[in-house]
């Protein structure tokens, strides 16, 4: 009987791991495997029209629906977008 992989995608922002490797994720998913896709900001920069918090919120569900079609585990980090560090903060968060 094949093993079945815990699978751990890590993206700096939402949509980061959609892009990189979505298809990728897929078909690991197929195959019977346990998907888990970590974001680590929140999105909420980049819209010159949209509010931070609004944008995050926004980001934050798309994240949640681009998972759930593969039926990945989410982890939302939450940190502030561009405001990512190599502290010990971060760290004990990861």
């Amino acid at each position: 009987m094949p093993q079945t992989l815990r699978v751990l995608a890590v993206g700096a922002h939402p949509d980061d791991i959609e892009i990189a490797c979505g298809g990728t994720l897929a078909r690991y998913a197929l195959a019977g495997h346990h998907i888990m896709m970590c974001y680590a900001t929140n999105g909420d920069k980049g819209h010159l029209e949209i509010p931070p918090a609004e944008l995050a919120t926004i980001r934050e569900r798309e994240a949640r629906a681009a998972a759930a079609v593969i039926g990945a585990e989410v982890f939302w980090m939450g940190f502030p977008d561009g405001e990512l560090f190599y502290d010990r903060q971060t760290r004990e968060a990861f």
